[in-house]
């Protein structure tokens, strides 16, 4: 990435997190606490990159850490902009996006896992299975909170049975999205080489 694309990420990444910070400061005053909790929750769950850098050196690409932001961003912030209410299809397309980043850092982890750990291989069509029924089950828990949500707090997560299904069908999607190129690109590599490469890119010093 050079190095004018890699600045205005961070600057579009910057700007979504202090949206963040302003839209949970709009839900309280909205007495919204629940999407107060959810934007605050996402500004923790953005900064953990920076974290990362400054306790172990490990340095996420900024493609990764936008996508992870604006993923969050759709979610808390579409909810405290009541986006969930008026744009059709917009907890379909956080659950779509959502997943798919999910799934990327899965798949990523595992090949990073594959290749700096002697005692763990991961053969592609295991790589691709994990993935896929990972983001089902990421998509099932977020069903359990939407319902829990629904249920003691009295919001309208899940509007009814199709809805519940269209949320896990996307989340199917995402991580078929994430799992299909990522067997198309280990035909021409292996999850080891892929994994050094990553880990090399964000910090981690070979096994070799």
């Amino acid at each position: 990435m050079n190095i004018n694309m890699k600045f205005y990420g961070h600057i579009i990444s910057y700007f979504l997190k202090f949206s963040l910070f302003a839209l949970f400061f709009w839900s309280i005053h909205r007495r919204e606490y629940i999407w107060a909790l959810g934007c605050l929750l996402s500004l923790i769950v953005c900064f953990l990159p920076t974290l990362l850098k400054r306790r172990w050196k490990i340095h996420l690409p900024i493609e990764l850490e936008l996508l992870i932001v604006l993923a969050l961003f759709l979610h808390s912030g579409g909810g405290a902009l009541d986006a969930y209410h008026n744009i059709p299809w917009w907890d379909h397309i956080t659950h779509f996006l959502s997943t798919a980043v999910v799934s990327l850092l899965a798949f990523i982890v595992m090949a990073i896992i594959d290749a700096y750990s002697p005692e763990i291989k991961f053969n592609m069509p295991l790589l691709i299975f994990f993935i896929i029924i990972f983001s089902l089950a990421m998509g099932v828990i977020w069903e359990f909170f939407e319902f829990t949500s629904d249920l003691l707090f009295g919001t309208h997560n899940q509007l009814n049975n199709t809805d519940t299904m269209l949320d896990l069908f996307f989340d199917l999607l995402g991580g078929i999205i994430v799992a299909l190129p990522g067997a198309l690109y280990l035909k021409h590599t292996t999850p080891e080489r892929f994994g050094l490469e990553m880990g090399e890119e964000i910090g981690l010093h070979s096994k070799n």
